[in-house]
């Protein structure tokens, strides 16, 4: 949530889990996010259409839409298989 003025202006929320515990787990899954997040916010971005490989992984995030209003998903897959899922949505917040 982010405040201006004492108001509601902008939100996010999103869910995610280790959907496959043999492969990655919430340790390396944080290391990979952090890592692959990292980057993104280098080149001056903040949503999707980011395909980031780490040793623990390959990050793939998709989106829809812009700061305004959008929707994603991300996933970290590992030897082929989805091994950590998370989607996410937010935008404005209108009164």
């Amino acid at each position: 949530m982010v405040w201006f003025a004492e108001e509601p202006v902008w939100a996010m929320n999103y869910f995610g889990c280790v959907v496959a515990p043999d492969l990655i787990d919430g340790g390396a899954a944080g290391t990979v996010i952090k890592a692959a997040l990292s980057a993104m916010y280098r080149e001056g971005r903040f949503l999707g259409g980011m395909e980031f490989d780490h040793p623990f992984g390959r990050y793939i995030d998709r989106s829809e839409g812009g700061c305004e209003r959008f929707s994603g998903h991300e996933c970290i897959m590992v030897d082929g298989r989805k091994a950590y899922v998370l989607d996410y949505r937010g935008g404005l917040v209108t009164p």
